[in-house]
């Protein structure tokens, strides 16, 4: 298995805020919730991404790089988003059509 878009988020909150408590609250979820999928990713992954403690969460060097790349992946996955928005509304953009011109101009309007 791979982790998911989700928990993906959940893991870059918790490296912006440091702490579980203020992800979940900064991604509206329950603070058990974020922490099981954090645990999900990590057990998928075969690796510890944060090292709990006292004093908030930190990332381990592993957990850093799959942020910095996890932060890339969201990125790409909002263009995607984006694009998708829009041709929402149907067929947008130019279109090229190719013909032979021995018979292009009697087929095609001007």
């Amino acid at each position: 298995m791979r982790p998911t878009l989700r928990q993906l988020q959940y893991l870059v909150a918790v490296a912006e805020t440091g702490k579980f408590h203020d992800a979940a609250r900064l991604l509206n979820v329950s603070q058990p919730s974020l922490s099981t999928q954090i645990a999900e990713a990590e057990a998928q992954l075969g690796t510890v991404l944060v090292e709990r403690g006292r004093n908030g969460a930190f990332l381990t060097p592993t957990g850093e790089e799959v942020v910095r790349r996890a932060r890339i992946v969201l990125a790409q996955m909002e263009d995607i988003k984006t694009v998708a928005r829009q041709f929402e509304g149907g067929l947008a953009g130019r279109f090229r059509l190719g013909t032979l011109p021995t018979i292009g101009p009697y087929l095609l309007p001007n």
